[in-house]
Formats: structure tokens, C-alpha cells, sequence
């Protein structure tokens, strides 16, 4: 295994949000900033769970299949849903 180090820039304006970020990092241990920077990458590039572009992806597949969502009552269910379905569903946490 080696280490590899890679550098970028920063424009002190553009990028402010970075930088306070960065400066946050409270250094517990050797590689702080390394570790916080690589999480971050990995989760952009989706290595980490879901990403946004798997879930821009996973819409655009329901719109070329025709699925069309509306807002509801939160108080009324679907009419073709069963109550019982939307209770289980519901249950689920998603």
C-alpha cells in the first residue's frame, strides 16, 4: 500500500464554505482533514450509501415509466390503496 498526496486549490471567495469546513476539522488524530476529505468524496461519489445522482437516476427511470406523484391529503389515503397497505408502508420508516 502507498500513500498518495493530491493538492487542489481554493479560491478564498468562491470557495468560503470549504474553508470554514476545513478549519472546523478539529485534528484528533494524524490524517483529521485526509479522513473528513475522503468521506466526503466518497459519499459524493456514492461509495458511501445513496447518492444524489442515484436518486436523480431512480426518478427519471419512474418518469420515463409513466409514474406521476401527487400531492395528497395527509389525512385521506389514496384511493387505490388500501388503508391497511398504507399502514404497513408507513411503518416502514421510508
Amino acid at each position: 500500500m502507498a500513500i498518495v498526496t493530491v493538492s487542489f486549490s481554493l479560491d478564498t471567495e468562491k470557495d468560503k464554505r470549504i474553508l470554514r469546513w476545513l478549519e472546523g476539522i478539529e485534528k484528533q488524530e494524524r490524517w483529521g482533514k485526509s479522513k473528513a476529505i475522503r468521506k466526503a468524496l466518497y459519499v459524493y461519489l456514492g461509495q458511501n450509501g445513496v447518492s444524489h445522482r442515484d436518486i436523480l437516476n431512480a426518478i427519471e427511470d419512474l418518469k420515463r415509466c409513466g409514474v406521476a406523484v401527487a400531492a395528497q391529503d395527509d389525512d385521506k389515503p389514496p384511493s387505490d390503496v388500501p388503508a391497511d397497505v398504507l399502514e404497513n408502508l408507513n411503518g416502514l420508516g421510508l
